[in-house]
């Protein structure tokens, strides 16, 4: 008897309802458990609630910002990976996720396969280093 594999788990945390919303369907599509958040401290929350695999994470939100998210993140969970979404990253915030261990960028506006394609990578990743 063999011992079925894990589904993969995503957080997705943006503050765009709409692109949350269709990152979600495309993700959920492809059978992985997705958990949503609109803001950074929710996201901080979910993500110690549900231990995703993968988190994507934008970089520009209202009040707390994608990398002072992801730094509360790595404070209690070094080993999750990250793929950051943005329409625009500056050298400061590229050197910023560097050092919080960002797995991969996706740019926005972004191709459907190209976010599967991503996030895949991520999880793979993420379970070679188990």
């Amino acid at each position: 008897m063999t011992t079925p594999a894990a589904t993969p788990t995503i957080l997705i945390i943006d503050d765009e309802p709409d692109l949350r919303d269709l990152m979600r369907d495309i993700l959920a599509d492809q059978g992985w458990r997705v958990f949503c958040a609109a803001n950074g401290p929710d996201g901080i929350v979910l993500n110690e609630q549900e231990n995703p695999d993968v988190i994507l994470l934008d970089l520009r939100m209202p009040g707390m910002d994608g990398i002072t998210t992801l730094r509360n993140i790595r404070r209690s969970d070094d080993r999750v990976q990250v793929v950051i979404l943005t329409g625009f990253a500056s050298p400061d915030t590229i050197r910023d996720a560097a050092e919080l261990q960002v797995s991969e960028y996706l740019s926005k506006p972004f191709a459907n396969r190209d976010l599967v394609s991503i996030i895949t990578t991520a999880y793979e990743s993420s379970l070679a280093e188990r």
